[in-house]
């Protein structure tokens, strides 16, 4: 058994602070990052077969990623919403064959979607509360693009 840790008290205090005092986009963040932390130690469990941690930990994104699906409006949503519910659901579902089939690469597309959501909503909350503008969180997403583009444009300057 290891040691405890004699700081885990304040830890424990210092999470429910902040979780208490989070805005509720930042809980939207904090569950993105918890989901993706029960994955990281479900694909622990698989390598290590240790059977108990990896069906607690896929259990524990499943269960985030249910509370995600309740915060989408699906009667006043449009489109983007009902994608989103399903892919949510497509995930939850993923997950559970990665349990049965001790699917690492399952989970690894599942955290590849959440990271990739959770980017999107980090940027919607930084454009609207002005840390950023839509051009550069645009050319954040996509480097490769503005680099390919920058090129062009300077050589319209000069030639």
């Amino acid at each position: 058994m290891p040691p405890v840790n004699p700081y885990n008290k304040y830890i424990k205090q210092y999470q429910a602070s902040n979780i208490n005092t989070a805005t509720p986009e930042k809980l939207m963040i904090l569950l993105f990052d918890g989901a993706i932390q029960f994955l990281m130690k479900a694909k622990t469990a698989i390598a290590e077969n240790n059977y108990k941690e990896r069906s607690a930990n896929i259990d524990g994104a499943r269960k985030i990623i249910r509370e995600l699906m309740r915060t989408i409006d699906l009667e006043n949503g449009n489109d983007v919403s009902k994608n989103l519910f399903r892919l949510y659901n497509r995930m939850a579902m993923d997950l559970i064959k990665a349990n049965v089939q001790r699917n690492s690469e399952k989970i690894d597309t599942v955290i590849e979607d959440l990271t990739n959501i959770r980017w999107g909503f980090q940027k919607a909350i930084e454009i609207q509360s002005g840390v950023t503008t839509l051009e550069a969180a645009l050319q954040e997403q996509n480097p490769v693009n503005a680099e390919q583009e920058a090129p062009s444009s300077e050589e319209g300057e000069n030639g």
